[in-house]
């Protein structure tokens, strides 16, 4: 009898186990693009009186993600990364399916660096401002140079 009991208390825990490995399993960090949209924080950034409406990114993880993964991004959105200190972060085109310019700004919101043109086949390149920034911002290839931006512009928001 006590055989009995034991042995069902061992499958029992054995399936309670291998019930929350599975579901563990298929909980993902990940965030689709549609998902992403609605639940992060939007803010207007301005150059040269030119609006973006950009996605805020100021966590570890958020900033990981970046733009992976998405199949576009609006002609007049990006994504502004605001890290708590100023340093030469890099970036790179990981999952990337589109191709970016990015925008290094100081902490004096001056725009101290511009890489154009990325195109996700330079992953696994890594790419850094020539001093360091507090943001970066992620655009549509061409933005820049339909706009007019140059270094020393500086960026409000």
């Amino acid at each position: 009898m006590f055989k009995k009991f034991l042995l069902i208390v061992l499958i029992g825990i054995a399936l309670l186990l291998i019930t929350s490995f599975l579901f563990f399993q298929n909980q993902s960090t990940e965030i689709s693009p549609k998902h992403q949209m609605a639940g992060i924080e939007k803010r207007l950034v301005y150059i040269n009186g030119r609006p973006l409406s950009v996605e805020i990114a100021d966590e570890p993880y958020e900033q990981a993600r970046g733009l992976s993964g998405r199949d576009f991004l609006g002609e007049n959105d990006g994504m502004l990364f605001i890290f708590s200190q100023p340093g030469k972060h890099g970036f790179w085109m990981k999952n990337m399916k589109f191709p970016l310019d990015i925008i290094w700004i100081d902490e004096n919101l001056t725009i101290v660096d511009i890489t154009k043109n990325l195109s996700p086949a330079t992953y696994p390149a890594t790419f850094a401002p020539s001093s360091p920034v507090k943001y970066v911002l992620e655009i549509n290839t061409g933005w820049s140079d339909k706009n007019s931006v140059r270094l020393g512009d500086i960026v409000s928001f």
